[in-house]
């Protein structure tokens, strides 16, 4: 399956990619920046994608059995695999991408975003890419780039809800952008097979304080 390439590989290791942020329900309020956006918009959005690269003969074997290293949790071997893949063929994004979690999962963050930023010259339109990439740009409060990276990927794939995720929490909890947040929220749950049970309760609040800011 070629395609293993250029996909989703190991969502496992940081699933939401916001998760471990705790959401603050008593955040004061700040004032909304930013047009008004509909759920519609997102529905009217298509879908872009990036052709694969040739696979070399041998290359995806290695890489199955660096998925199954990773899976088992054998970093320091997966990595051996990795990057040999990358110095084999660096125009593909998968085996960059799973190289960036390798790294995230040791805690070597610079490295991780080094690997995730070969995936984008690899393929521009990788969301695994993008998202790990905005995940990095907020821990280190550049929330500007972080927002780049998100939208970027939901330019690409309007229905990769962890980019709708996080940045909803990125405009909530880091920009008090709320009406935004809102929005992003409900993409979110569009974007999903069934709705998130956190999430439902999470619009009702923040709807409740965007009611409570146009009062005022």
């Amino acid at each position: 399956m070629l395609k293993r390439f250029t996909s989703t590989a190991l969502m496992c290791l940081l699933v939401a990619a916001c998760s471990n942020v705790p959401r603050g329900h008593d955040a004061a309020p700040v004032q909304q920046q930013g047009e008004s956006q509909t759920v519609e918009d997102y529905t009217n959005t298509k879908s872009l994608t990036v052709p694969t690269p040739p696979i070399k003969v041998g290359n995806q074997v290695l890489f199955e059995r660096a998925l199954s290293l990773l899976q088992s949790q054998q970093y320091l071997a997966a990595e051996v695999l990795l990057v040999e893949l990358t110095q084999s063929q660096p125009e593909l994004a998968g085996p960059w991408v799973n190289l960036g979690y390798v790294h995230l999962s040791q805690q070597r963050l610079e490295e991780a975003r080094s690997a995730f930023s070969q995936a984008i010259e690899a393929n521009p339109r990788n969301c695994d890419a993008l998202n790990q990439l905005g995940v990095l740009a907020r821990q280190q409060g550049q929330f500007d780039d972080a927002e780049g990276y998100y939208k970027q990927c939901i330019e690409a794939h309007p229905s990769y809800g962890n980019a709708h995720f996080n940045l909803a929490i990125l405009y909530e909890l880091y920009m008090g952008r709320f009406s935004e947040a809102l929005v992003a929220y409900q993409r979110y749950q569009l974007s999903e097979s069934e709705p998130d049970t956190r999430v439902v309760g999470w619009v009702m609040d923040l709807e409740r304080r965007i009611s409570s800011l146009a009062q005022r």
